[in-house]
């Protein structure tokens, strides 16, 4: 077991004091840092930066921040979700860390994606056929993995190759599946 024990404490966001949701900071207890190359093969879409020790990735529409020793957790519901996320992190890094032996460590990983980028490479038709009024809340819901990208219909035909072909290369190097 690398990590055994972590505190931590909730707050509002710092810039919305009546937000519906709140963030939680844990300490931990051990220094993770060796496990985090492992973690960063084991979760798909993630970004990892092995010369800041930093891995990011949203799950279940939370952003979760991962350190050496400590782990940042956004839009949580309250402090009862908080305590499970952060055990189910615990786990998945304990996990992960006793596993180790059988996962080829990435050392670099994933790129950010900004969702203006990803719109500029969308159709731009704001047809609705993937659900969303626009193109441009689509690009935000497919980069908070919200929406996947075959919900695009109009990008698969032949008139948006171009673009279809720079889209699917951005979103599979930032560690997205890309449809066959």
């Amino acid at each position: 077991m690398l990590l055994k024990d972590y505190t931590f404490e909730t707050m509002l966001p710092e810039c919305n004091t009546f937000a519906e949701t709140i963030n939680a900071i844990a300490s931990l207890s051990d220094d993770i840092g060796e496990v985090l190359p492992y973690l960063a093969s084991v979760i798909k879409l993630c970004s990892y930066d092995d010369k800041t020790k930093t891995l990011t990735f949203k799950q279940d529409g939370k952003g979760i921040a991962i350190y050496s020793r400590q782990i940042a957790v956004t839009k949580l519901r309250d402090r009862e979700e908080a305590a499970r996320m952060l055990g189910q992190l615990k786990d998945l890094i304990n996990q992960t860390y006793e596993n180790r032996q059988n996962i080829a460590p990435c050392y670099k990983k994933g790129i950010e994606l900004k969702y203006l980028d990803v719109f500029k490479l969308l159709p731009g038709t704001n047809c609705r056929k993937c659900g969303q009024p626009t193109c441009l809340a689509f690009a935000a819901r497919l980069v908070q993995q919200e929406a996947n990208i075959a919900q695009c219909s109009p990008l698969l035909g032949d008139e948006f190759e171009a673009k279809r072909s720079k889209l699917f290369e951005m979103l599979k190097s930032a560690g997205y599946e890309i449809p066959g």
